[in-house]
């Protein structure tokens, strides 16, 4: 599955503007750390941008990603991206063994995190968020 046949799905499943950019604020976490380890780029991109696709029309635990997996699967994405999307989800009992597990689930974490401290700030933007050290950088 191609980046742009993601973005589709998810285009498609999710209206919200946030989870949107959720999805592309994981994916960019995500794609990162694929470079770093020198892994697929776009395989893991793909997972990225599809986690939470189904959020919107799954807004339960009991359905979340589980009846996603099933929309994803006669879509014909692949397993190990699949897999890695149930694991995100500590409720579905799938374990995180892969590389690619374990690092959507960091990133997941991560960009929550730092959105949610964004949003507290009076811009709401995440530039406005300074972290020790940063008083020296350019922005």
């Amino acid at each position: 599955m191609t980046r742009e046949q993601a973005w589709e799905i998810l285009c498609e499943h999710t209206k919200s503007d946030g989870l949107r950019k959720h999805a592309l604020a994981v994916e960019t976490c995500v794609t990162a750390y694929a470079r770093k380890f020198g892994a697929d780029e776009a395989r893991w991109s793909v997972t990225a941008l599809l986690h939470d696709f189904d959020w919107e029309i799954h807004p339960t635990l009991g359905e979340h990603p589980q009846k996603g997996e099933t929309i994803l699967a006669a879509r014909g994405v692949d397993e190990e991206t699949r897999r890695a999307i149930l694991s995100h989800a500590n409720h579905t009992g799938v374990p995180r063994q892969s590389q690619l597990e374990k690092t959507l689930y960091a990133c997941d974490e991560v960009a929550g995190f730092i959105t949610a401290i964004s949003y507290v700030k009076p811009r709401r933007s995440v530039f406005s968020v300074m972290v020790r050290g940063s008083r020296n950088c350019s922005r």
